[in-house]
């Protein structure tokens, strides 16, 4: 087995842990249930696999098809002491040993063929192990937040444990560089398989010189980015996903609450406006009954596209629930149109929304459609009609009854904006008040 195995650990999470402490040199992955360690183990060439019997009779049943969909790993399996019978049974499924959890280094490597040559060490001008493995943990944790925050954090990384001036790093179509970088000294490819899908770069030592082991500990890292970055795409696109509305392909509730308070801190902390639109389609339930089911997920789908081209790409646009969308607009660097202001600038978005609603031809309804769909909406800014989120949403859920119960078809302002205009605007406000009549 070569110097950078890859370890398969179906189990809890802190078997895991603790093998990729015990063999460092080892690119770890990992699945706490049987079912996904047998479809992990599948879809990629493993050197060992390390299963718990804490997982029970699924463990032992999944034995035998570990086997034939990892012909080549040495599978071991692990167990409480308690457990250790079960741990026999499992030699008679197909694996090759068993150990007894926690199992140390030695008995890691024994059962893996693994060899002891401890590359990964620290040198003396390096990161200790210990705060090494910290700052590893730190870039794990935020992995949700996409493969461009998890390289930067990773050449952050570099910088600190090789005491460099400079780190650099480069991965598909995204660069990262920490420190400065002029030339580098040190530098390993990233390969993806036999593909080479970047590199990563050391500049000169803060004092001394690089060391061998650190030359070898460097290409160790290499297939830790790799990993790494993999983890996080994957991390990314299960994110993307429920973070979308299956139907519409808007932004969902949950994307809209958790972006909204994100926006709304900052704009607190800049000092600049946000507006939020709440808006339904009038009649909806009477497509639904006249035409059908599917008919009104069509119309849903084409109020989604048309909305979707009225923003613009900084915009937050969401399906918030039924025939309900949410639009927040905001303009942090400058108005949307010179001399535009809040929230006057916006309801005229929302009006030309509408003229669009009004004068587009929904196929989806055929040629009988009884007229042009509308919609009706409410208009709510911070920090006119509130504070937080939940305040800045129910101005615009009252100002979308209000415009309900008076026609529908229109864009109404909530009633704290108008309030605020008469009273002028927010202290420190060179802005203009918002209007004091709805968008109709």
């Amino acid at each position: 087995m070569g110097g950078h195995a890859r370890i398969l650990v179906i189990g809890p999470a802190a078997l895991r842990s603790a093998v990729a402490e015990a063999l460092p040199r080892a690119q770890t992955s990992g699945a706490e249930a049987a079912l996904s360690g047998l479809w992990t183990a599948g879809q990629s060439e493993f050197d060992g696999v390390i299963l718990s019997l804490t997982l029970g009779r699924a463990a032992l049943r999944a034995l035998p098809r570990l086997r034939e969909v990892a012909p080549q790993a040495r599978i071991l399996v692990t167990c409480p002491p308690a457990l250790e019978p079960l741990a026999r049974e499992a030699l008679r499924s197909g694996a090759d040993d068993y150990l007894l959890e926690p199992p140390t280094t030695a008995e890691l490597e024994a059962g893996l063929k693994f060899p002891a040559t401890p590359r990964f060490a620290a040198s003396e001008n390096s990161l200790p192990p210990v705060q090494e493995i910290v700052g590893l943990s730190e870039v794990l944790r935020h992995l949700e937040e996409g493969p461009r925050a998890t390289l930067d954090r990773l050449a952050a990384l570099l910088r600190e444990a090789f005491h460099t001036e400079g780190s650099a790093l480069r991965f598909d179509e995204l660069e990262a560089v920490s420190g400065t970088l002029e030339t580098p000294v040190l530098q390993e490819p990233i390969h993806r398989q036999q593909e080479v899908i970047g590199h990563v770069a050391l500049g000169r030592r803060q004092t001394g010189s690089y060391s061998a082991a650190e030359a070898a500990r460097l290409a160790d890292y290499a297939h830790l980015i790799e990993s790494v970055m993999a983890q996080a795409r994957e991390r990314g696109r299960w994110q993307e996903l429920a973070w979308r509305d299956d139907l519409s392909g808007l932004r969902n509730r949950r994307f809209f609450d958790a972006a909204l308070d994100k926006l709304l801190d900052e704009a607190a902390a800049r000092r600049f406006r946000v507006t939020v639109l709440l808006f339904d389609i009038d009649d909806f339930k009477t497509y639904n009954d006249r035409y059908g089911h599917d008919t009104g997920d069509a119309l849903l789908r084409e109020v989604a596209a048309l909305l979707t081209r009225c923003s613009r790409e900084h915009d937050i646009v969401a399906r918030y629930g039924g025939d309900e969308f949410a639009l927040v607009l905001w303009d942090a660097e400058q108005p949307r149109v010179p001399g535009s202001q809040h929230p006057r600038e916006p309801a005229a978005v929302a009006e030309r929304f509408c003229a669009v609603m009004r004068g587009h031809d929904f196929r989806c309804l055929g040629p009988h459609a009884p007229g042009p769909v509308t919609i009706s909406g409410g208009l709510a800014c911070f920090p006119w009609d509130g504070k937080t989120r939940a305040e800045v949403v129910r101005a615009a859920d009252a100002a979308l009854l209000e415009a309900k119960r008076t026609g529908k078809n229109r864009i109404v302002l909530a009633e704290k904006s108008a309030d605020e205009a008469r009273l002028g605007p927010p202290e420190h406000d060179e802005a203009a008040p918002p209007p004091t009549s709805p968008a109709t």
